[in-house]
C-alpha cells in the first residue's frame, strides 16, 4: 500500500492490516496493490490516528501470453561433453549430427565421422561389424591386428554390441586416441582409442 501524493509506503501484516505513521491530516490518495489482483486507488480523509476502511481486491483477469522457447533441451549429463567440445580436445558429434544418420549403423557412423576409426567384419558374428582404430599392434602368431576402442555410455563402460544403439538414441559422441582421452577414461587396456557416448535422458 502506498500514499502516492506524499510518496510513503507500507506493507500489510499476516492479517492484512497496514499501518503508516506520521501522515498529516487531510485528504490523501491511497494505492493498494497485491500480485495477482487488480490495483485499487482510493481517496481517503485522514484525521489524526485514523482507522481506514477494509478493502477487498478483485483477482486480476490479465493473463500473460505463453512463452515459447526454441532451443535444444539442456541435459545434465552433457555438461562435460560440452565443456570438452568447447575446448576442442577431441572429435565430436552432436545430437543434430547423429539425427542425420538415423538410418545407419552406429559402427559405420563413427567409422566415417572419426578419421582414427574403421569398421571391420566381426569374425564371430557374420553380418556384424566391429569398431576398431586404424592403429595396429604386432602379433607373434599372425599378421598385425588393428587395435580396439574402449566405449563408455554416460560414463560407464559399454561392452555390448555397439549396433544395438541407434544414432537417434544419443545426445552426443566424442572420440580420442587413448593417450589424449580424459584422465578418468584413460584405462590400462590394450585399446588404442576411447569413444564416449551420451544418451538422451
Amino acid at each position: 500500500m502506498s500514499l502516492t501524493d506524499i510518496n510513503v509506503t507500507g506493507k500489510t501484516d499476516w492479517s492484512g492490516e497496514a499501518r503508516i505513521d506520521k501522515v498529516a491530516a487531510g485528504q490523501h490518495q491511497f494505492e493498494i496493490r497485491k500480485i495477482g489482483y487488480d490495483p485499487l486507488t482510493v481517496s481517503l480523509m485522514v484525521e489524526g490516528d485514523s482507522i481506514g476502511p477494509v478493502f477487498r481486491l478483485a483477482k486480476t483477469g490479465l493473463s500473460l501470453p505463453p512463452v515459447t522457447v526454441e532451443a535444444t533441451p539442456a541435459t545434465a549429463n552433457l555438461a562435460e561433453f560440452e565443456t570438452r567440445r568447447a575446448q576442442g580436445r577431441g572429435k565430436y558429434l552432436t545430437a543434430d549430427d547423429l539425427e542425420k544418420k538415423q538410418n545407419r549403423s552406429l559402427v559405420q557412423v563413427f567409422a566415417n565421422a572419426f578419421s582414427g576409426l574403421m569398421s571391420i567384419s566381426d569374425p564371430d558374428r557374420p553380418g556384424h561389424n566391429l569398431l576398431m582404430t586404424r592403429r595396429t599392434r604386432p602379433r607373434l602368431s599372425s599378421a598385425d591386428a588393428h587395435c580396439g576402442v574402449d566405449v563408455y555410455v554416460d560414463g560407464s563402460q559399454f561392452i555390448d554390441d555397439l549396433d544395438s544403439i541407434k544414432p537417434t538414441d544419443l545426445a552426443g559422441a566424442e572420440y580420442y586416441p587413448a593417450e589424449s582421452a580424459p584422465g578418468e577414461y584413460r584405462k590400462l587396456t590394450e585399446s588404442c582409442g576411447v569413444l564416449l557416448l551420451w544418451s538422451k535422458r
